[in-house]
């Protein structure tokens, strides 16, 4: 059953699948944030021009990485990483939300990744925004994952400040 599949890692007592993908009773960790969100939430709305601006630049992460495209990260970062050329997942961004910043905006998204294998992770993006002649650019990026790997953000903190 399709929801059973979905919420299988919620399941307690569960183990991490192996071989063909079955998570009806994969168990876990997630690290959430409700204070740190909160803080977040907290923030003045960005107006609707600027969010539409934040969103392309976000999605235009995704294509960048996905196809280790150095001019497209250049329209994604302040100072731009160097394209990795390994093999590496699809990458989306979603759920995204937009707040002002006394200088800037900030940006939290889920950041979601599906590997070939048809596994896939999820982490909490906060991104700080700042805008340039060229328009809006993250200026730092904050990955926190959801499931898995060590918790990158205390809860209670604000990785935008």
């Amino acid at each position: 059953m399709t929801t059973d599949h979905i919420a299988g890692h919620l399941r307690p007592g569960g183990h991490p699948p192996g071989g063909v993908r079955d998570s009806a009773d994969v168990r876990v960790e997630q690290h959430r944030l409700p204070r740190t969100y909160a803080a977040f939430a907290a923030l003045p709305d960005a107006t609707g021009e600027q969010t539409a601006a934040v969103l392309q630049v976000l999605a235009l992460y995704g294509h960048a990485v996905d196809n280790a495209d150095a001019q497209l990260l250049a329209q994604v970062f302040v100072d731009p990483p160097t394209p990795d050329r390994a093999p590496s997942p699809s990458h989306h961004t979603v759920n995204t939300e937009v707040k002002q910043l006394p200088a800037g905006l900030a940006a939290w998204s889920r950041l979601v990744t599906i590997a070939g294998d048809g596994s896939v992770a999820s982490a909490d993006a906060v991104d700080v925004l700042t805008e340039t002649p060229a328009g809006w650019r993250v200026a730092r990026r904050t990955v926190h994952p959801r499931h898995g790997g060590p918790a990158v953000v205390a809860d209670g903190q604000t990785p935008w400040a």
